[in-house]
């Protein structure tokens, strides 16, 4: 050490080792609190991903019950609506036809006087089943309430594509069922219609198909009836036709 430098002080570097030394004390007394505080946050963040993930669930499986129908499984009346109106909006902007078939059951309402509601609701669910069975892929059926029944039809070549899809439908809920032991009878009359050879809108296509509908039931020559053309019209505004 040269003339005029400072010794250092004695105190000060023992002082230093002292807290040194205090501080790796204390490190290890903490460590245990500190790695079950970080493990109790982690069971607390997987706690709450299990709970979203259970959220998100019981969201999905409330909107599948808000759509479907409770007995049938298939779409209900409101989802219907929402359905047929987004395929016309779709067929509007692709140059497309929508069949629709609206089903009635005839003979229903006898087996639930005759058997009570518990052999008319299996009878149901076996009617669904079958329609649902002759529909081709991409076409939604309905439950519309009651006996009746909906199916919308995208993509829908022309009259005679519909006719033959309703007939499929008409033939196989025409074969008999055996509900508990019961032999069981049901016929099927299907209205039809077309967009947009017959209508624009949602609400008009309903109205045409339900009309045809009591008209095949009405006549029973032919347990289908499709709305007869209308003269040729332009649907092609979605913003509009549905109004």
């Amino acid at each position: 050490m040269t003339t005029g430098e400072s010794k250092p002080y004695v105190g000060d570097e023992v002082a230093h080792r002292e807290d040194a030394a205090a501080a790796h004390a204390v490190l290890p007394a903490t460590l245990p609190a500190a790695t079950s505080e970080i493990d109790a946050l982690r069971s607390v963040n997987a706690h709450l991903v299990r709970q979203i993930a259970e959220l998100k669930q019981s969201m999905a499986q409330a909107q599948r019950l808000a759509d479907r129908d409770g007995l049938t499984g298939l779409y209900n009346r409101r989802k219907m609506f929402d359905l047929l109106e987004n395929a016309l909006n779709d067929a509007a902007q692709h140059g497309r036809r929508v069949g629709l078939l609206f089903i009635d059951l005839d003979g229903f309402k006898g087996v639930n006087d005759l058997h009570g509601h518990a052999v008319g609701d299996r009878l149901l669910m076996t009617v669904a089943a079958r329609i649902a069975a002759r529909a081709r892929a991409g076409d939604c059926v309905c439950r519309y309430g009651g006996d009746e029944f909906v199916v919308i039809l995208r993509h829908m070549a022309d009259a005679a594509a519909l006719r033959s899809v309703a007939d499929s439908i008409a033939r196989r809920v025409a074969l008999p069922y055996r509900i508990d032991g019961i032999e069981l009878q049901l016929t099927a009359a299907i209205g039809g219609a077309i967009y947009p050879d017959q209508a624009c809108s949602a609400a008009a296509l309903m109205r045409l198909a339900d009309a045809s509908m009591y008209r095949a039931k009405a006549e029973w020559t032919d347990p289908f009836e499709v709305q007869s053309p209308a003269p040729a019209r332009r649907c092609d505004d979605p913003s509009k036709k549905h109004h």
